[in-house]
């Protein structure tokens, strides 16, 4: 499979910026019309397109962990957990998470079935319900409500009890094992329960303090201060305002990286208002 990381000379960790910011500067070395390589300039647009646009990158990144397995279709649902869940579990309303044995004697049964669903970052912030439409093995058409809880990882995998293989007549039916997918966030990035999300002060703003609201993943406004003489890359955190530990339900931090970004002035009157702070500032420093 092509790699469109290495295509584009980013790591697979790189931002919707970094990104953009890398195939410009490819995009222009290798331009036909500024006498670039043709075939090169055509691997580098199919690289930005399926690594610019949130769904191609999030299947993209799928096929890459996990092959071109079967896709299957998965419609949103209501707001709530479906009260009936444990129909389609063992004892526990979102499944068997991370499909623990729970002991007791093997029974001789079908295959299991494993499937993918994606879900975005705040869905699994809040969790979800989703339906799955997908045909079995024999041939016959299975629906499911996949429950995905609060804080659930990425590449975890819930398991849902007798929802899957059923081609052996006399056999009891396999497993339909959830491979739960987050796609990224232009935004927010999320490390173990911790939530981080980056504000963007100006040098003025950085010396002298200010306040910045910002937008949490739900939507809500947060009002960060920020103290004066703060440097790049500091971090404010939050507590019990992260993602909710799947196991214990306890929070993890919201983390505001400072990110002083350098700005060009043209206008000559700021430039001379500038320089009499800058040159106030040396005397005292």
């Amino acid at each position: 499979m092509e790699n469109y990381y290495s295509t584009l000379g980013v790591s697979e960790s790189a931002g919707a910026d970094e990104i953009k910011k890398a195939y410009r500067t490819l995009a222009n070395k290798h331009h036909p019309d500024k006498g670039g390589d043709q075939a090169k300039f055509k691997d580098i647009s199919v690289a930005y397109e399926h690594l610019s646009d949130p769904q191609k990158k999030a299947e993209y990144d799928q096929r890459r962990q996990f092959g071109d397995q079967p896709q299957f279709h998965f419609n949103t649902g209501g707001g709530g957990f479906d009260p009936f869940a444990q129909m389609f579990g063992a004892g526990h309303p979102f499944g068997d998470i991370f499909g623990h044995n729970r002991g007791g004697p093997q029974v001789r049964r079908n295959k299991d079935l494993n499937i993918q669903c994606q879900v975005t970052l705040l869905d699994a912030f809040i969790g979800k319900q989703v339906e799955a439409n997908f045909k079995l093995p024999s041939g016959r058409n299975q629906n499911a409500v996949i429950n995905i809880p609060p804080g659930i990882n990425h590449g975890e995998t819930i398991r849902y009890n007798g929802l899957g293989d059923d081609s052996v007549a006399g056999l009891a039916r396999g497993n339909l094992n959830v491979t739960v997918l987050i796609m990224p966030d232009p935004t927010f990035a999320r490390h173990g329960d911790d939530l981080y999300t980056t504000v963007h002060i100006n040098p003025i703003e950085a010396m002298i303090g200010c306040k910045k609201t910002i937008k949490t993943l739900t939507g809500d406004n947060m009002d960060l201060h920020i103290r004066p003489g703060v440097e790049n890359g500091v971090e404010f955190a939050q507590g019990a305002a992260g993602f909710p530990n799947v196991n214990t339900g306890i929070k993890g931090r919201f983390v505001s990286v400072i990110n002083i970004k350098g700005c060009s002035v043209n206008d000559p009157e700021l430039i001379s208002a500038l320089q009499k702070i800058n040159d106030s500032i040396n005397k005292i420093s």
